[in-house]
């Protein structure tokens, strides 16, 4: 009945049976739930089928709002005979001597194949007394590459680890850790891709053995995967069989999903994650700046939030609930010297909201806004140039410190605008696919011609160049090149209407007399009276 039961974490102090039932009901019939009168934050939850028990543990999460932590509840170990384990407190008292050994046991992870046993119990004898060391070996007698060393106490297995981790033994370095007891079965997959799916691994460890369940760790803002998982196998002998599978060093071997090979550990309980975590500052190697999207995060309820006013805690949850929405696109970052600046009044200009960020970091050296400006209307009112104000703003610093700095200060600070109207600040997301377009627009605007090259003032009309003469496509076909302006001008005539001859347009007809055939021929008249001619020597004489 274990696996058709559901171990429900996280729940509220006001969780109760009925709600519980309302929404584990909605995945299919349910046949138990449980929740106690006072909820101490966890309840059981009982389907008729398994597959609705599992189909639960990937749909259903949270109860109102609230993030839950769903297992399948372990059955509880009952003793059938009473009697024998009163009349054998011996062996019950070997048990419990083994599992205090077993708590200082390590596992020593990369090892060389040159190391013996006697080798590895010589290096770790300084730290305590070696109860025992063994080298698991394949069935063909050659060493898996790591190796089990127990202590008599754990003060000495917890020295020896942080003496040794990653020191050399035989000239390789080695990855020290605890053992997982014999009772626990979790792996640890490691170097996932963020496109597989807890369906996918499934596929690949059904060859090792039956599984429990496996999950998939996502980011608790954007809920995307963070690339490792956690996998229970049944048995203690299918977990030890992955785990050998994935330490295997040879190329094309080892246990791959996606392209990816995984690093497959034993995993560890949460006191025991306590007890071997370093203090070290975190280092944020994030491209994203998730961290600071958390910088001016007023939750209700805290601390931080007496004394807000109603309306400004509204705003702000409106405002967070944005921000997770928009940061589950992977192109969207958060900017480390960018603030938006939210609930300004109308009658802050961007040259008051500078000075009020530079007095935030006043008596800092090196100060210095890039940016500052007060978003308005961009439909202005009549007989107004500009719009009025949307109450909100972005200020750009050039240094991380100062912006962070102004941010602390401003934010929720009372003595600004009132306490009634309190600044809402908090880091700018950024989109990466927005933010490359500008930068190439800026780029383009900052070419410069060449020396020696006059630009060419006049205006010669928009001009079409053909790029190549084709470019070939994904389907196998190809793309004809751009032309330029054509060469001739008038109506086309295609090649197939060449024959097709055009009906000329009639003639004008002729005016009548028009031609010079048609004209009626001019009779010259001869002349009826004589003309009187004077001759050389003097004498009139008459032609006739």
């Amino acid at each position: 009945m274990a696996a058709h039961t559901i171990f429900v974490g996280s729940l509220p102090d006001s969780a109760s049976n009925e709600r519980l039932e309302e929404i584990f009901s909605e995945i299919g019939p349910v046949k138990k739930c449980f929740v106690t009168e006072k909820c101490r934050g966890f309840g059981f939850v009982t389907y008729s089928m398994e597959e609705d028990a599992q189909r639960a543990l990937k749909e259903i999460k949270e109860y109102d709002g609230q993030k839950l932590s769903l297992t399948v509840a372990k059955s509880k170990i009952k003793d059938k005979n009473k009697k024998e384990a009163g009349t054998a407190p011996k062996e019950n008292q070997q048990k419990g001597s083994k599992k205090k050994l077993l708590k200082a046991r390590l596992i020593i992870r990369n090892l060389s194949f040159k190391c013996t046993e006697d080798h590895l119990k010589e290096v770790f004898a300084k730290f305590g007394t070696v109860v025992e060391v063994k080298i698991p070996l394949k069935p063909d007698g050659k060493m898996r590459g790591f190796a089990f060393v127990l202590f008599k106490k754990v003060p000495e297995a917890s020295k020896a680890l942080n003496a040794m981790n990653l020191k050399e033994i035989k000239g390789r370095p080695v990855a020290i850790d605890w053992a997982v007891p014999k009772d626990k079965f979790v792996t640890t997959q490691q170097n996932l891709s963020f496109d597989t799916e807890e369906e996918d691994l499934e596929e690949v460890l059904l060859q090792f053995g039956e599984l429990n369940y496996i999950k998939i760790v996502l980011h608790p803002d954007t809920e995307h995967s963070k690339g490792c998982a956690f996998a229970q196998f049944k048995t203690k002998e299918a977990a030890d069989k992955c785990i050998a599978a994935a330490q295997d060093e040879a190329e094309d071997s080892g246990i791959r999903i996606h392209g990816r090979k995984l690093m497959i550990v034993a995993a560890v309980s949460r006191e025991d994650a306590v007890k071997l975590k370093v203090d070290k500052k975190k280092v944020e190697t994030g491209t994203r700046n998730l961290y600071l999207a958390r910088e001016g995060l007023i939750r209700p309820g805290t601390k931080a939030a007496e004394g807000v006013p109603e309306t400004d805690m509204v705003k702000r949850t409106r405002f967070e609930e944005i921000k997770r929405a928009k940061l589950r696109d992977i192109n969207v970052f958060v900017s480390k010297t960018r603030l938006c600046v939210h609930n300004l009044p109308k009658s802050v200009d961007s040259k008051k909201l500078k000075s009020l960020c530079l007095q935030a970091v006043k008596g800092v050296k090196g100060v210095r806004i890039t940016e500052c400006r007060v978003i308005y209307d961009k439909k202005p009112e009549k007989g107004q140039v500009m719009g009025q104000s949307l109450g909100y703003g972005f200020v750009q610093f050039q240094d991380h410190e100062h912006a962070l700095a102004t941010l602390r200060y401003l934010n929720n600070n009372p003595n600004i605008f009132g306490s009634q109207k309190r600044p809402i600040v908090e880091f700018s997301l950024e989109d990466l696919r927005k933010l490359k377009i500008k930068e190439m627009r800026q780029q383009k605007s900052k070419v410069r011609i060449p020396e020696g090259q006059k630009q060419d003032l006049h205006f010669s009309g928009f001009q079409t160049t053909p790029e190549v003469e084709h470019v070939d496509l994904q389907n196998g076909k190809k793309r004809k090149k751009v032309l330029p302006l054509p060469s001739h001008q008038g109506p086309k005539i295609r090649s197939r209407d060449k024959r097709k001859q055009q009906k000329a347009p009639p003639p004008k007809k002729a005016k009548p007399g028009s031609t010079r055939k048609e004209r009626p021929k001019r009779q010259i008249e001869k002349p009826t009276q004589p003309r009187n001619q004077v001759c050389k020597f003097g004498v009139t004489c008459a032609y006739l």
